[in-house]
């Protein structure tokens, strides 16, 4: 920006301070540039990475197969958000094992009575992204967007 000759002060890339320090400073400060030099990385990291993404089989999150084992047959599944709400819950270990079910805007946060009857496997082997134990009675599992529905279907299992 600074070989354009953009000259907006005091920004820490919020859009008030654009506003403030760039467009109502008036055309001197360039800040019209900000917008064109945005755009063009935009467009640079978005077809590089989707490149690199798919040429490499990257494993971002939500692309990975996972293969889940059923009794004697094992079926193979690309995670696209519907979730077994009774298979999960038997993953958390029962209803039993739950004292509270709440959500964020990714991620289910429970509190448990024995950390030690939680399946992670299962649990991942069921669409979760992630496990995090924060210690021995709070518990998070990464879903993703999908999550109000997920524990709304659960609260309907515990029921």
């Amino acid at each position: 920006m600074h070989l354009l000759g953009v000259v907006i002060g005091n920004t820490d890339g919020g859009i008030l301070d654009f506003i403030i320090f760039g467009v109502l400073q008036g055309t001197y400060t360039k800040w019209y540039l900000v917008l064109i030099v945005g755009a063009v990385w935009f467009a640079v990291y978005y077809f590089i990475f989707r490149y690199a993404i798919i040429k490499f089989n990257l494993k971002t999150p939500g692309r990975e197969d996972e293969a889940v084992t059923t009794g004697n047959e094992e079926l193979t599944y690309q995670k696209k958000g519907k979730y077994d709400a009774k298979r999960i819950l038997s993953a958390l270990g029962g209803k039993e094992n739950l004292q509270s079910l709440d959500n964020c805007i990714t991620r289910l946060r429970l509190v448990i009575n024995d950390m030690s009857k939680i399946d992670e496997k299962e649990l991942k082997d069921c669409g979760a992204l992630g496990v995090v134990k924060l210690d021995n009675h709070n518990l998070q599992v990464i879903i993703g967007t999908q999550v109000a529905s997920l524990k709304n279907a659960l609260e309907i299992e515990m029921e």
